[in-house]
């Protein structure tokens, strides 16, 4: 479990960049997701962009010492999917319909990950759990035969598919979904605006 868990808005998020760059950089330098020099280069304008988006929140994680272990962030998934490469990926594997039913509504976990030397400790799960707490519906793109799925499994998410292979050439992604029992708009609106 981590020690201090933090809920944090874009520029708060933005405030901690370099800390969230470098994690990011320990998590996905590694298998299974051996990004290259040229992807992780290209991370730090992804999450400035990311901070940005509508109703981004994160949740961070950070052991006794300060050191951020884990960060959990998404946004609501806007109503237009066209213009992205994510979201022409899911509506290429979908289909314009299916795409929209599976996110409509829904939190977009566009990242989790936990510093591979306290994964195994709950920090992904409780970061995860909180994230997803406010709403009914939530989704997620991983690779199906990584931990972080069995994780995601494990927690009641649904495989609904594989993805285009050429959204990440390294690996077959998978769309995950989620549904919760949460019926409440208003938790979700008052989860956005609590920052």
């Amino acid at each position: 479990m981590p020690r201090h868990c933090d809920r944090l808005d874009g520029p708060r998020t933005q405030a901690v960049a370099a800390e969230v760059i470098d994690l990011y950089r320990h998590c996905y330098a590694a298998p299974p997701w051996s990004e290259t020099p040229e992807q992780l280069a290209g991370y730090p304008a992804k999450l400035a962009a990311s901070t940005v988006r509508p109703g981004f929140t994160a949740l961070t994680a950070r052991d006794l010492t300060g050191r951020l272990t884990g960060i959990c962030y998404g946004w609501p998934t806007p109503t237009d999917l066209s213009g992205n490469p994510v979201y022409d990926a899911v509506v290429r594997a979908f289909g314009p319909h299916t795409a929209a039913a599976l996110t409509h509504g829904a939190l977009e976990v566009a990242e989790l990950f936990v510093h591979p030397d306290t994964q195994g400790q709950g920090i992904g799960r409780t970061l995860l759990t909180r994230a997803t707490a406010a709403w009914s519906t939530a989704w997620l793109i991983t690779d199906p035969d990584s931990p972080a799925a069995d994780l995601y499994r494990h927690l009641g998410w649904q495989e609904s598919g594989p993805l285009p292979r050429d959204l990440y050439p390294q690996l077959q992604l998978s769309l995950f979904t989620l549904t919760t029992s949460v019926q409440d708009p208003a938790a979700v609106r008052a989860f956005s605006k609590a920052m």
